[in-house]
Parts: C-alpha cells; sequence; structure tokens
C-alpha cells in the first residue's frame, strides 16, 4: 500500500476509537433542561460525530476519488451475492443480496434484540410515558449514528483497501475495528464485540458487492433504532 492508505486507514482507526472518547467526553452535557440527560448527551454527541464524519467524506473524495465515486451511492440491491457457505450464505439461483439482506438484517434485529434485553433492559423498570418522544429521538440519532459508523469504519474502509487487499479480506479489516470498539459499547462486551464484529464483516461484504451503502446504512439504521429505544426507555 502507499503512504497515503496506511495514513487513510490509521485515520479511520482513530476516528473510530474516537467515537468512544467523544461519547465519555459529552455524557454530562446539558443543552436542553427539559429532555433526559441521555438525550442531551447524545445530541451532542452526534453533532460532533456528524461534523467530523462529514470532512471526513471529504478527505476520501479528495485522495481516493474513483473509488469513493464506485461506492458512496445506493448501488445496485439486488446484486449477485458471493456464497460464504460456513455462516449460511449459500444463495440460490434466483436468490441475491435483496433477499440474503433482507433475511439475515431480521437475523441481526433479532440477536439485537436479545443482547439487549439482557444487557440493558431485563431488571431495570422501563418508562414508555413518552413513547413518541422517545421513538422521535431515536429515529433520528439512529440516522445519524449508522451514518457515522457506516461511512467511517464500512465505506472508509473499503474505499481505501479496495485493489490494495483482496476482496475477501477488506470485510475482515472492518469486523475487527468495528467490533474491538464495540466491547465499550451497546451492545458491549464479547457479545457485543462478536454480534458487531460480524455486522462489520457483512455491511462492508454489502458494499463491496452492490457498490452502495443502501444495505448497509439500512440495516445499521433499523439496528440502531431498537439500541437507542431500549436506552431510553430505561433512562429515568
Amino acid at each position: 500500500m502507499k503512504l497515503k492508505d496506511v495514513a487513510l486507514l490509521l485515520l479511520i482507526i482513530v476516528l473510530t476509537t474516537s467515537l468512544i472518547f467523544v461519547g465519555k467526553w459529552t455524557n454530562g452535557i446539558v443543552i436542553f433542561d427539559n429532555l433526559s440527560g441521555l438525550i442531551n448527551q447524545q445530541i451532542a454527541y452526534q453533532a460532533i460525530t456528524l461534523l467530523y464524519t462529514i470532512l471526513f467524506l471529504f478527505i476520501l473524495w479528495w485522495f481516493k476519488r474513483a473509488e469513493f465515486q464506485s461506492y458512496f451511492r445506493k448501488g445496485n440491491i439486488s446484486a449477485e451475492i458471493s456464497p460464504v457457505p460456513m455462516v449460511g450464505i449459500k444463495p440460490k439461483p434466483n436468490e441475491n443480496w435483496f433477499h440474503f439482506g433482507r433475511n439475515i438484517g431480521i437475523i441481526i434485529y433479532v440477536v439485537t434484540a436479545i443482547v439487549i434485553y439482557f444487557q440493558i433492559i431485563k431488571g431495570n423498570e422501563i418508562s414508555g410515558s413518552n413513547i413518541l418522544t422517545i421513538l422521535l429521538f431515536s429515529i433520528v440519532f439512529s440516522l445519524s449514528n449508522s451514518f457515522v459508523e457506516e461511512s467511517i469504519t464500512r465505506l472508509g474502509v473499503v474505499v481505501v483497501l479496495k485493489g490494495k487487499l483482496k476482496e475477501r479480506t477488506i470485510p475482515l479489516i472492518s469486523a475487527l475495528i468495528f467490533g474491538i470498539v464495540h466491547y465499550w459499547g451497546n451492545p458491549g462486551g464479547i457479545a457485543g464485540v462478536i454480534v458487531a464484529g460480524f455486522l462489520g464483516w457483512f455491511l462492508a461484504k454489502s458494499i463491496l458487492e452492490t457498490k452502495g451503502i443502501f444495505w448497509a446504512w439500512l440495516i445499521h439504521f433499523v439496528q440502531d433504532v431498537i439500541i437507542f429505544s431500549a436506552r431510553f426507555l430505561v433512562t429515568p
């Protein structure tokens, strides 16, 4: 790899790691007195991370313009999917990314909901008095958060490593970066690393094969809605 590719990959690792520290730094920030501490923290966190993600995308466009323009788009959501039998991806002749994006997406949601239940909801009192407000904030934050994380840890990895490593290796790099930082995230711990690692691999694979971010952003967005909603429901 060229020096600029190494530098960009290091930037991706730094930005991914910084998500943890920005999350800790924004904890306790109060912008609106009538909102919970967690929602205030997320307003600050999402604003900061979205700002530097936009700057990161500009850097990617500047240094890797051809690759960036190839993948920073919707892509072909029904593109052919390469089989990976060891994880159950064994497409029939009529099956493609539309079928596996939908089906594996549902499996990811169910697994996430189970992990989140045991890590966040179980044993805690649920506050559902402001369910519409909770859902609204969950959707807005999920749109931003999924865009930030997909842009840095998925699109960034694909754009930087495309043509430098074998295509089957690139999703593994994304899985490693995304999985490790989720040890301190939600879901967290070893379970979080496994769930996030698989998600990182699968969504990077989707970007490479569909030449677009549709499935990566959509699946991550819905997963984040589950996570944010659970967190807000148990927050006083």
